[in-house]
């Protein structure tokens, strides 16, 4: 009984959007087409109705993300589109069995923002019978200082409530966002917190009562926190000795305690329990000896905070719930060399829906009875994407010149011996952020090319400490672009790469190092690709620091320190270029203006340098769209083979 719904499920799904197929076969790795990597999932974030007699999960369709929602057997079925051309899904949850809510970005330019390309966001209802749309934060017409808020945040699902939820809207754009308590039938609100100037960022606890608020005033570097006792007051905490040295990330079920992360005896980030108005530490939740934790795991039914994820090679969770850690291990043992998660569950059964992934595995999803012992495979989140003929990602550890190590990732083509190989240096985006082990459409593309691919976890990166990510400060063309040349060199030490075939390669913060790359080290690489990158580093700060919350902030910790910006840009010092570079750039780009690489480009060629620019018409500073994604791999493809292939 369970495989056949698991196939009715999988059938359903697929009738309507596209046929359904076995697993590809190849020759060999290079026949799989360009399009099954830069292609959107197939199907991905599904989540189960509080019955558990319908499902919801987004498809990719004419290289776009759309919800599908319907009954388990595959039944009353409506397929939801994105809506307007820049406008994508963000994620979406159950209110009821007959209403979903879900939260989409778009794209535009607004008058009141000096007519920039800037993100928005949008929180919208769906009734699953009457195939009714409501938007949330629709500004009241009655009211003419009401505009729409550039972000409508979800605060609290309000879990034990059928009708509302709580919703961040910010209708004056004076960047003092209200709370409103809004019905998700018929959309009408009330508001239940007002705005506080220098409160962004309203957070609830786990009764729903709004406890905390943080945030930035415009155009300052000083981060607010206030708390509000179980008395009413507000507390401004921001000066407290416990606030320089934990961050909070929840609530507890105690309104008095919150959870905070802080470094730990290990130099990692742990989780713990600390009373908000003593400022003392409660209770060790849970650490890592090697890395920090990372995300907030919220139970798929309550919506507490239920565990805590981490990354060593992989994602995973520490679930605290001790029925779900049961579960998670009993899972890990049917499906073994996979990293297993609980997704979603019914809230009135024991019905739940798994995922699961590798470094081969782009991911599966399952059902699961727990009453009946039954699991059953769903589908693949990248049905053309077959996990025989990808390639092993292998963790290094690679040593710096200055004494230390940095941790990286190789993806390996497959079938190849690791030896004198044509190679992809593939530098991470944010410059805060960093690269696992798990499937990436970006470098196993490059692999199923033949091409050995690093990504390198330079110092500066996420999730080894404090320490780690702080060494990256001020050091945009500094230490951060020397721990790249160092991982590079030590590749051709090791006899893995072909120092004569070697290209650097990036996006954002990456699309920055690739340029750089070219710059300060002249005979390393024998091209340079940017992808959306930051090409003039003082027009970015200056546009950061007048236009973001909070940019004066973080722009303090951008270039090298005691250096003019100016001599660590790579528009500035574009004369020093001499390898073919390729730029690629999307227009509807809001964080980082498509106008920089464009400039950069026409530099380069007065300067009578090898550049090839190519625009993208809408795939946002993420590559968001498959258009995009395939005009990205297309054209590196082509570059990479003229410069460094066969």
């Amino acid at each position: 009984m369970f495989r056949r719904l698991s196939a009715a499920f999988s059938i359903a799904v697929f009738a309507t959007l596209s046929p359904v197929t076995a697993q590809p076969k190849y020759e060999k790795p290079s026949d799989i087409p360009v399009e099954a990597f830069a292609d959107l999932p197939t199907f991905s974030r599904a989540r189960l109705s509080p019955s558990g007699s319908r499902v919801g999960f987004f498809v990719s369709y004419e290289g776009r993300k759309h919800l599908v929602v319907q009954d388990l057997d595959g039944s009353n079925r409506s397929i939801i589109p994105p809506g307007e051309e820049k406008t994508e899904f963000h994620y979406f949850f159950w209110k009821t069995d007959d209403t979903i809510v879900a939260r989409v970005g778009l794209t535009g330019f607004r008058i009141e923002f000096r007519s920039m390309t800037i993100l928005e966001t949008r929180s919208i209802s769906f009734n699953v019978v009457t195939k009714e749309f409501k938007w949330l934060g629709k500004p009241n017409p009655r009211d003419a200082g009401e505009r729409a808020s550039q972000n409508e945040l979800i605060v609290d699902y309000l879990p034990n409530d059928p009708n509302h939820i709580l919703l961040q809207l910010d209708l004056k754009l004076d960047a003092t966002p209200e709370v409103y308590k809004v019905n998700v039938t018929n959309g009408r609100r009330k508001r239940v917190r007002t705005g506080k100037k220098g409160v962004n960022s309203w957070y609830s606890d786990q009764n729903s009562d709004i406890r905390l608020g943080i945030g930035y005033r415009p155009h300052s570097d000083k981060r607010n926190i206030y708390y509000r006792t179980n008395e009413g007051k507000w507390l401004d905490v921001t000066k407290t000795d416990w606030s320089e040295k934990y961050e909070i990330v929840g609530f507890t079920d105690n309104p008095n305690l919150i959870y905070v992360q802080g470094e730990n005896e290990h130099g990692t980030l742990g989780l713990y329990s600390l009373d908000i108005e003593s400022g003392t530490i409660k209770d060790h939740v849970f650490s890592h000896p090697e890395v920090d934790i990372g995300g907030m795991y919220y139970h798929p039914v309550t919506e507490h905070l239920a565990g805590v994820s981490y990354v060593d090679d992989f994602d995973r969770t520490e679930y605290f719930d001790k029925d779900l850690r049961k579960l998670q291990r009993s899972l890990s043992k049917a499906l073994p060399n996979e990293v297993v998660s609980v997704v979603s569950k019914a809230r009135d059964k024991e019905l739940y829906l798994i995922y699961s992934e590798s470094d081969t595995n782009p991911g599966d999803y399952y059902f699961y009875n727990r009453p009946e012992r039954k699991l059953g495979w769903v589908t693949s989140v990248r049905s053309p994407i077959n996990p025989d003929y990808m390639s092993n990602v292998k963790a290094v550890e690679i040593p710096m010149r200055d004494g230390n190590a940095i941790k990286a990732y190789m993806t390996e083509p497959k079938g190849k011996e690791v030896t004198d190989l044509p190679t992809v240096v593939l530098p991470h985006g944010g410059p805060h952020a960093r690269d696992t082990a798990t499937w990436d459409w970006w470098s196993q593309f490059y692999a199923s090319r033949g091409y050995l691919v690093l990504q390198p976890n330079f110092r500066g990166s996420e999730g080894y400490g404090p320490a780690y990510k702080v060494a990256g400060e001020h050091q945009w063309g500094g230490l951060m672009q020397d721990d790249v040349t160092d991982a590079t060199k030590w590749l051709i030490s090791e006899g893995l790469a072909n120092p004569g075939r070697i290209c650097i390669a990036g996006a954002s913060y990456g699309g920055y190092a690739a340029l750089f790359g070219a710059i300060k080290e002249q005979n390393l690489y024998k091209c340079a690709i940017s992808v959306n990158g930051v090409t003039d580093l003082p027009k970015l700060k200056s546009h950061d620091r007048f236009t973001s919350l909070g940019g004066k902030d973080w722009t303090k910790t951008m270039g090298l320190k005691d250096v003019d910006d100016k001599l660590v840009s790579p528009y500035h010092r574009a004369d020093e270029i001499n390898v073919p570079v390729l730029l690629i750039s999307s227009k509807d780009d809001a964080r980082i203006p498509y106008r920089h690489s464009k400039d950069m480009h026409k530099r380069l060629k007065k300067l009578k340098k090898d550049s090839r620019y190519v625009q993208l018409e809408n795939g946002t500073h993420n590559m968001l769209t498959a258009e995009s994604r395939l005009i990205t791999l297309r054209e590196t493809e082509k570059f990479l083979a003229k410069h460094i292939g066969n």
